[in-house]
């Protein structure tokens, strides 16, 4: 007689063309986040809900309780549960339907953004590997438990969930909490695979959005000789903000550099915790011409932090350097920069030896036969908002999250069907088979 674990693996090997299929179909169906900066809403309102309406007839073929609804007209998240006989732990399977923006449709493979076409191995499209591949990777491992007849002891919960992308965990998965979704455990199914297979990812860096606005004196671009050699009449003309604010700059790349030194954890790359500018704009008062002294230079910098930093000590600690910076300057000791800190998305961080993690490892060693590895998240996910649910969570999924956001977004087929049968070994070595 064949063990259960045995043929649910046969049975997803049996399965592979249904599972490429529906990821195909998925990946088919833009599902842009209509709050991501920039983009006119209207323009892709529905997209996540059409995506969520594909996935329905597995999630009823894997013989869940489906419970679709929108916090937001147009959005909804799709919750299945298979519900358990008893005696075990609950376990949600949890992951995003919304994407980026593809950029000019025109630069990718085909023309076509969503095309879902196999190619080499791998299937092509915005959202395969963030996260469509792991979505259906999870249901469909849902779907081959229920064909080979095995039920669990604990419920089995499956989360595809909205808003992620454009940090809206309000409308996506803690929206799923207050719903009454909670379990003993989690597993986001992000991609994991960034330096090799997918990995255990237990933690998370944590991130801060902070602007930094550096004030200058505007005046006409002919006096630049007085602002800059000795003897003119300094800051009683003008003040060019944007070179003020690249003596903030060149601050902060020290500090930066500091970290790199300092800031090290074990389960992430040297210099993965940094202080880096990502947008940066000077201008003066009225047109953007360049024959007037900018009076203003605005930063925006990503700082990702390690995860068992204290968040409020990382904001203190810069304000601080900052503010020991203006200090040396004459002109800003007395025109302070204006520093917000404008998001926040908190990490998470889970003990490599809590059950949810030692679990999904051994289920790692049954289905493929060989020894997982760890490392933490590099970015950030809806790990967060289920551990600040009470949930345990760890991140475990197929794809790179380095081909994220990318244009020629794919994933490789075979971590698809990899990540389908760790799952299916997972849930029923989490919530007991019975």
């Amino acid at each position: 007689m064949t063990d259960p674990t045995t043929a649910v693996l046969a049975e997803i090997d049996a399965m592979r063309d249904d599972i490429l299929q529906t990821l195909s179909d998925v990946v088919r169906v833009p599902s842009i986040s209509p709050k991501y900066p920039g983009l006119d809403a209207d323009d892709v309102l529905g997209g996540e809900s059409r995506a969520n309406q594909v996935l329905v007839p597995s999630y009823k073929a894997a013989g869940c309780v489906v419970d679709m609804w929108a916090e937001e007209p147009g959005r909804d998240n799709l919750v299945g549960v298979v519900k358990g006989s008893g005696g075990g732990r609950s376990l949600i399977f949890n992951g995003h339907i919304d994407t980026v923006p593809p950029g000019d449709p025109a630069t990718w493979k085909w023309g076509d953004p969503w095309s879902g076409r196999i190619e080499n191995g791998k299937l092509y499209g915005l959202g395969s590997t963030d996260m469509k591949a792991g979505i259906v990777a999870m249901v469909k491992a849902a779907e081959a438990l229920r064909r080979t007849g095995v039920s669990l002891q604990g419920d089995f919960i499956l989360e595809s969930v909205v808003g992620e992308e454009s940090m809206d965990h309000e409308r996506g998965t803690t929206a799923t909490i207050r719903r009454g979704y909670t379990a003993d455990a989690a597993i986001v199914t992000e991609p994991t695979a960034f330096s090799g297979p997918p990995a255990l990812a237990p933690c998370s860096a944590g991130v801060f959005w902070l602007r930094i606005v550096v004030p200058g004196k505007a005046t006409h671009v002919m006096v630049r000789g007085n602002l800059i050699w000795p003897g003119g009449a300094g800051d009683r003309y003008g003040v060019n903000a944007i070179d003020k604010g690249f003596y903030v700059y060149e601050a902060m790349k020290k500090l930066e550099a500091d970290w790199g030194m300092s800031r090290n954890h074990p389960l992430f790359p040297a210099g993965h915790f940094n202080i880096g500018v990502n947008l940066l704009s000077g201008y003066p008062p009225g047109p953007p011409v360049p024959f007037i002294v900018p009076h203003e230079c605005v930063f925006d910098y990503v700082i990702i932090y390690r995860p068992n930093d204290d968040a409020d000590a990382i904001k203190a600690e810069i304000e601080e350097y900052l503010n020991r910076v203006y200090d040396l300057d004459p002109w800003l000791r007395e025109h302070r920069p204006a520093a917000t800190w404008m998001h926040q998305w908190p990490a998470y961080d889970t003990p490599v030896d809590h059950p949810v993690c030692s679990t999904l490892a051994a289920s790692h060693q049954t289905a493929l036969s060989r020894e997982a590895f760890w490392e933490g998240f590099p970015a950030v996910d809806d790990a967060t908002w289920l551990e600040r649910g009470g949930i345990p969570s760890i991140s475990y999924g197929p794809g790179n999250v380095m081909d994220a956001h990318t244009v020629d977004e794919s994933i490789d087929c075979q971590q698809v069907i990899d990540a389908c049968k760790v799952y299916a070994a997972m849930a029923m070595n989490w919530c007991g088979v019975g």
